[in-house]
């Protein structure tokens, strides 16, 4: 377990030169978690970063996104880079999920990525280059319990990320996608406290310690060590990898 006075290895990666001085970056989700990590070390990194989220941009519109990101790029120019962080949830097993309330999860995290993807992709078509990076979850690669929709969402992110990678590669452009496990995000709280709240009889222990006990490394991810991997995969470094499902998950998925 780490401690207070650790550094945690992602922490580390605002010393490392990922060489991407100058590029522009669209991230959704970049006020917090993941994203706003995410932001923060491309920034430091020389990176021009264009966030979206809420209020300012509401990506469960998805009619809205292609036109807006057309003022967007007519605005700043073409991104070199969109990380398709931002992401909702919602609880329960398929009963317990309305059509309604998994339509609004896939909303977010699949047709406003999607959206994204098809707005980014013309320019980035025309210059020969382009990286994308979608941010899943451990639940593409695994099931959990009462995360029916979710974890549904977050397989669909992951099959578009393989199939677009084959799509556009001849162009230059490379799809990856990564799978965070459980992370120390403000998300991840909202579960464990809906969790223990709603379903505590169906839970081996309080919510918490359950999530970590999933852990090999016995602890949770910092959201920096997260925004590593992404601006890995962002990089050149990462030239030859495309259409990849990259675990970072503390050994979760090598369970």
């Amino acid at each position: 377990m780490s401690t207070a006075t650790d550094t945690l290895p992602g922490q580390l990666a605002g010393d490392l030169d990922f060489g991407l001085r100058g590029r522009r970056a669209i991230v959704t989700g970049h006020k917090g978690g993941i994203g706003g990590a995410t932001a923060a070390l491309l920034a430091r990194q020389g990176v021009e970063v264009i966030g979206l989220d809420l209020p300012e941009f509401d990506l469960s519109d998805t009619a809205a996104i292609e036109p807006a990101m057309a003022r967007l790029i007519e605005r700043h120019g073409a991104p070199d880079i969109l990380v398709n962080n931002a992401g909702v949830t919602v609880l329960g097993s398929v009963l317990e999920t309305t059509v309604t309330e998994m339509e609004d999860v896939f909303r977010v995290n699949f047709t406003a990525p999607y959206a994204l993807i098809r707005a980014v992709l013309p320019s980035m078509i025309a210059r020969g280059r382009g990286v994308v990076v979608n941010v899943a979850s451990d639940q593409a690669l695994i099931g959990k319990p009462l995360s029916a929709a979710y974890g549904a969402s977050k397989a669909a992110i992951a099959q578009l990320t393989r199939s677009a990678a084959l799509d556009w590669a001849k162009q230059g452009i490379r799809f990856n996608c990564i799978a965070p496990g459980s992370t120390d995000t403000a998300m991840l709280g909202h579960v464990i406290a809906q969790l223990s709240a709603r379903f505590p009889q169906r839970l081996q222990g309080p919510a918490e310690e359950v999530y970590t006990q999933g852990v090999p490394l016995g602890r949770f991810a910092d959201p920096s060590e997260i925004a590593a991997v992404i601006a890995f995969l962002a990089s050149d470094a990462a030239s030859f990898i495309t259409g990849a499902i990259i675990p970072v998950d503390g050994g979760g998925t090598a369970q």
